[in-house]
């Protein structure tokens, strides 16, 4: 059965060696995806497997703008792939659905004049929401559609890299509206690159 792999507590506390934090409302976006698929019995499985690899903290008392740890929001993700059985698709999916469980970014992109307006306020979304890291596009080419954003100093785990694609994917595609869209990470951090890089292309 895909996603059946067992989060550890050794995994865990390999986590809680990286700093940063996130906004809780990139958290509360991920549970609500979790309530969606399986409830709140599949929310109250993650509560309870939190518990056992030692956190304290109550997923209802999540505050939107409040910051927590970025393992934290890791953690949730590692934990719906377990408890709602989820492969790369399914974690591909979560992250596509986040931006639109998310009333900032509905707000953000809503007032995008353009795509390229798009990328190039990007950086300061992630601003917003992260206090650590840093996200640009580093090429942006209209004619012949696509664009390529870098994130650095983002390693936590390689299950983001699947997230993240699903997660950019979406922004883009609330952008560029009924036009296909694709996306490609084209570096990693975890294949030996010195940052995470993902081309998005459109029709």
């Amino acid at each position: 059965m895909p996603g059946n792999k067992i989060v550890t507590k050794e995994e865990i506390e390999n986590l809680k060696k990286i700093p940063g934090n996130v906004k809780g409302a990139v958290i509360l976006a991920d549970l609500e995806y979790v309530r969606r698929k399986g409830g709140m019995e599949a929310q109250g499985k993650i509560q309870r497997r939190l518990k056992e690899l030692g956190f304290n903290i109550s997923l209802k008392e999540i505050k939107p703008m409040s910051f927590y740890p970025e393992y934290l929001s890791v953690t949730v993700i590692l934990l719906a792939k377990e408890v709602l059985h989820l492969d790369d698709d399914g974690i591909f999916e979560m992250g596509k659905t986040a931006p639109k469980l998310s009333i900032f970014i509905k707000l953000l992109t809503k007032f995008f004049a353009s795509v390229e307006r798009c990328f190039k306020e990007t950086p300061k979304y992630w601003a917003k929401h992260f206090d650590f890291g840093e996200i640009e596009t580093v090429e942006f080419n209209p004619k012949k559609k696509y664009a390529i954003i870098r994130v650095r100093g983002y390693k936590f785990h390689p299950i983001m890299c699947v997230y993240h694609k699903g997660y950019f994917l979406e922004i883009a595609q609330l952008a560029l509206g009924k036009r296909p869209v694709k996306i490609a990470e084209i570096r990693c951090m975890f294949k030996g690159d010195p940052y995470h890089e993902y081309k998005i292309s459109w029709e």
